[in-house]
């Protein structure tokens, strides 16, 4: 009785510390990145804008850094932000990245829980919460801003326990929750639906229960994409072009040139040679992370399908590789589906080997896809272990703070990217590289480099006498406009 205390007891530490070290890590990652101006206009700026326009009953219409007005619900149809914005009270610029931590953390709580529901073992469900805590599709997400996709991805475990559970209201609420983020991720919801089948082949109550969701989730996809998004102005398939004007005719693409598709899932489309084995990369990563189970297990493999036809089709090479958002959706895929295999093993001892070695290869990996990958990377984004990370080398950090200070909340403003995010809260902020050749703003924030950008042969601040500089360190100047 006092080794079994002992046993789980030492569980819990484990357990407890497994979820410290990730916050602890994630919170170095995401918010350090923010308090040193290492987050962007685009996205964590045009987002954060979007929920203050949302309380004040407008939809953002882009014009942060489009010159022509597009309502931000035609890039992405994203409700999430709807549904988060009151947090802006509370959290101000940071609140997308907590609610981004938050909802990772409650997503490995997720895999603890849905791996605990498929044996007795203490160990496994808190190596698999592990596993997926330090994955390189987790640690780039955070490193890059906030997504949506990164909420709904941590939404799968959920919905995974819920459904094993036959907690049909739970399942169901979440499988609207899941289709709220952006317009592709309903697809996927279809294709999990769809995998799970096979899993609850012989109960029906389950199976009625999927084949709603799947429905469900097509309905909603072809809906958004195919009628509300071209109403609202937008273009969900510009990425996907070269395979057809619309989804009828890439569907009827890629099922009737099915050569054709396999080589684009493989080869460089970009035309430069510095992207040759960046999709190579991805793979061999995701096998290392878990995929390599996951083929055991082939109506797992049958959800990664668009997955893999979003990231590897599209024309825009920053998705094919390991790096920023583009490979959240995978993991739980992957973790759950190694996991599960490795469960089915009879020798207890050969489990435990196998999952220590599947955390140990998710680590090397990760630690791979931060330091020497073929993909892009900024590493002082994610290199949380050296001294660089914790650095902002462009301008003195203290004295950006002390002159955003000096802007008042309902001025316009018009700033370098990386200060975008931190006056996101306001009814005009303007990224001012998209600006290009006007600035039209009561105040201007930028770094003196500003001052000689040119896009296509043409100056930025074409109007740089209309303002006066009344702040500056040499490198960081504030500016406003001059009196009429």
């Amino acid at each position: 009785m006092k080794n079994n205390s002992k046993s789980v007891s030492g569980n819990k530490i484990a357990l407890a510390s497994v979820f410290t070290v990730a916050g602890v890590v994630f919170c170095l990652i995401s918010l350090v990145n923010h308090y040193l101006f290492k987050t962007y206009a685009l996205d964590l700026g045009l987002y954060t804008h979007a929920m203050y326009d949302f309380l004040h009953g407008r939809i953002d219409d882009c014009s942060m850094f489009k010159n022509q007005p597009q309502s931000i619900l035609g890039a992405h149809f994203d409700l999430y932000l709807f549904l988060l914005s009151p947090l802006i009270y509370v959290f101000g610029s940071y609140t997308l990245l907590v609610v981004q931590i938050v909802a990772v953390l409650l997503g490995g709580w997720g895999v603890y829980k849905l791996i605990g529901l498929y044996t007795d073992d203490d160990w496994l469900p808190i190596l698999a919460a592990a596993t997926l805590f330090f994955s390189f599709g987790v640690i780039h997400p955070l490193a890059f801003d906030y997504h949506s996709n990164v909420l709904t991805a941590m939404m799968l475990p959920w919905l995974l326990y819920f459904i094993k559970k036959r907690r049909f209201w739970q399942s169901s609420l979440l499988v609207v929750l899941f289709v709220l983020g952006k317009e592709n991720l309903s697809l996927w919801l279809f294709f999990i639906a769809i995998g799970l089948m096979w899993d609850y082949r012989n109960d029906r109550k389950t199976l009625w229960h999927l084949l709603a969701y799947a429905l469900f989730g097509l309905a909603y996809f072809l809906i958004i994409n195919m009628m509300v998004i071209p109403k609202i102005g937008g273009e969900g398939i510009s990425r996907y072009h070269h395979l057809g004007s619309n989804y009828a005719e890439i569907a009827l693409q890629l099922v009737t040139h099915p050569g054709e598709t396999i080589r684009l899932l493989f080869t460089n489309t970009s035309g430069f040679g510095q992207f040759d084995g960046i999709k190579a990369e991805f793979y061999f990563c995701a096998l290392a992370s878990g995929l390599v189970f996951t083929i055991l297990k082939p109506n797992y493999l049958l959800m990664l399908i668009p997955l893999i036809g979003q990231k590897m089709l599209s024309s825009y090479h920053l998705f094919w590789g390991v790096s920023l958002q583009y490979s959240v959706e995978f993991m739980p895929i992957l973790v759950v589906s190694s996991f599960m295999v490795i469960i089915k093993l009879k020798h207890h001892v050969l489990r435990m080997v196998l999952a220590v070695a599947l955390l140990f290869s998710t680590l090397l990996t990760t630690f791979y896809t931060i330091g020497v990958p073929r993909s892009y990377v900024i590493l002082d984004q994610t290199c949380i272990y050296q001294g660089r990370h914790y650095e902002q080398k462009n301008f003195d950090v203290h004295f950006a703070y002390e002159v955003i200070k000096q802007i008042p909340d309902d001025a316009s403003v018009c700033a370098a990217t990386a200060f975008v995010p931190h006056l996101a809260l306001r009814a005009e902020i303007y990224d001012f590289f998209s600006r290009a050749g006007h600035v039209s703003a009561d105040y201007v924030l930028i770094t003196e480099p500003y001052f000689n950008y040119g896009l296509k042969d043409r100056p930025i601040f074409t109007n740089r006498n209309d303002y006066e500089t009344v702040a500056t360190d040499g490198t960081v100047f504030l500016l406003k406009r001059k009196s009429d």
